[in-house]
């Protein structure tokens, strides 16, 4: 299937086949997500944002379900899925991985904040769980999304933290971190691709935009490079 990413300047989105039932916008330094005249200003034209639904996200792995009796309300947590048409749902980062999850043959999706805690606490995996108990999802249909977010590139952590996941992923089938003058970057990206893997999610299916946001930082709020920004990055889907 072909895919590409079209950066429309104040954000990006994906092409391919299978979302053509979705819009997605992942926003760039042009708007501050966590402003909603900023929101408005960018995306008023291509999302019904009165119905826009977040999370209080506080890097857990708890998993919402937006449906018609909570439709604008902001809930504890850090996944956020619906298969409710013309409602977008967005979550907030700044070098966290967004997990875009879009199930096409069921019609519903899914968002996921997967900092290290969450990554850790297999938030992507629960969003999967939580769909396949609500929209029947088999995870084998889901078209997967890594967004804009911090590479191993640049994401120096502990030893113990790698040592965590390594414990974690005893079975990954493509190294988690990188050693480079003694030092230790965790890849985010694919511990995340190993846990959508191991979920049954399609290697196929799974879209890495390959965008750090520490590199990146002109065109993306990165927490660590911005000296902990307040400002955000808004990953955006709707069912159209």
């Amino acid at each position: 299937m072909t895919q590409a990413i079209i950066d429309k300047n104040d954000y990006l989105t994906i092409n391919k086949e299978g979302l053509d039932f979705v819009k997605i916008a992942i926003s760039t330094t042009n708007m501050d997500a966590k402003n909603l005249d900023d929101i408005n200003r960018v995306l008023k034209d291509e999302f019904t944002l009165k119905n826009l639904s977040k999370n209080k996200q506080i890097h857990s792995n708890i998993v919402n379900k937006i449906d018609k009796t909570n439709i604008g309300q902001i809930i504890d947590g850090d996944a956020i899925i619906t298969n409710e048409k013309n409602v977008p749902l967005v979550i907030l980062t700044a070098d966290c991985v967004p997990v875009v999850l879009v199930d096409t043959e069921n019609k519903a999706v899914g968002l996921a904040h997967a900092g290290w805690r969450g990554t850790y606490g297999k938030i992507c995996e629960e969003t999967l769980k939580s769909m396949q108990e609500n929209y029947n999802t088999n995870p084998e249909n889901v078209i997967a999304i890594i967004g804009p977010s911090i590479g191993s590139c640049c994401y120096e952590v502990s030893y113990d933290l790698i040592d965590k996941f390594e414990k974690l992923l005893p079975n990954a089938d493509e190294k988690i971190y990188e050693i480079r003058d003694e030092k230790y970057y965790l890849n985010l990206w694919e511990v995340n691709t190993q846990i959508l893997k191991e979920f049954g999610v399609l290697k196929s299916n799974i879209i890495n935009m390959n965008i750090c946001t520490s590199c990146n930082y002109d065109r993306f709020f990165s927490y660590r490079k911005h000296e902990k920004t307040p400002k955000r990055i808004g990953t955006f889907i709707e069912i159209k």
